[in-house]
């Protein structure tokens, strides 16, 4: 049987003095501490922020007649496109001016809409659209046409209230409109 003395036990060498500890490693952190700010300040003043991009709203014409002859851009009868959103779903457009007979129905899905847009793109040089949703439309049928104006990269458009003539015109053809 072994004695407890005959076992190697480093605590009992070491207070005997028999076993010298090692010394331990001294690191100067100093300088990586230095680094590391040097990064941070290199990268803090080397990156751009992120800049948030708007979109350009165009203004409503001011009151002022001589900034809005100023201001405003003549659109011949060609180029314009009036897309009419009314309740239940039910969207109607004329090109150029409003007349008796000249609503046509149109949808909001990709066969119906977009392929209109589409070809009056290509046919049109300088297309302008106005938007002129109903109160009672719903705000999602906006949101599809302000979709589809930034799909079919359509740049001149406007957001305008449906007038009382327009509403006229469309019951003298037989569309049910409701009353603003």
């Amino acid at each position: 049987m072994l004695d407890i003395d005959e076992i190697p036990n480093p605590n009992r060498l070491r207070r005997l003095g028999r076993v010298k500890e090692k010394p331990g490693i001294a690191t100067d952190m100093n300088s990586m501490v230095d680094m590391a700010f040097l990064l941070l300040t290199f990268f803090m003043l080397s990156t751009t922020m992120y800049r948030p991009r708007g979109m350009e709203l165009v203004m409503p014409v001011p009151d002022d007649e001589q900034t809005r002859t100023e201001e405003v851009q003549a659109v011949k009868a060609s180029q314009a496109l009036t897309l009419i959103a009314l309740p239940d779903n039910k969207l109607y457009y004329y090109r150029g001016l409003p007349e008796v007979g000249g609503f046509k129905p149109l949808s909001y899905d990709k066969k119906g809409l977009r392929r209109f847009l589409q070809t009056f793109v290509q046919e049109t040089e300088k297309p302008v659209v106005l938007l002129k949703p109903h109160p009672e439309c719903a705000f999602e049928n906006l949101v599809i046409l302000l979709d589809e104006m930034n799909i079919n990269h359509i740049g001149r458009y406007a957001i305008d209230r449906v007038s009382e003539p327009e509403l006229t015109l469309m019951r003298s053809t037989g569309i049910p409109v409701p009353d603003l």
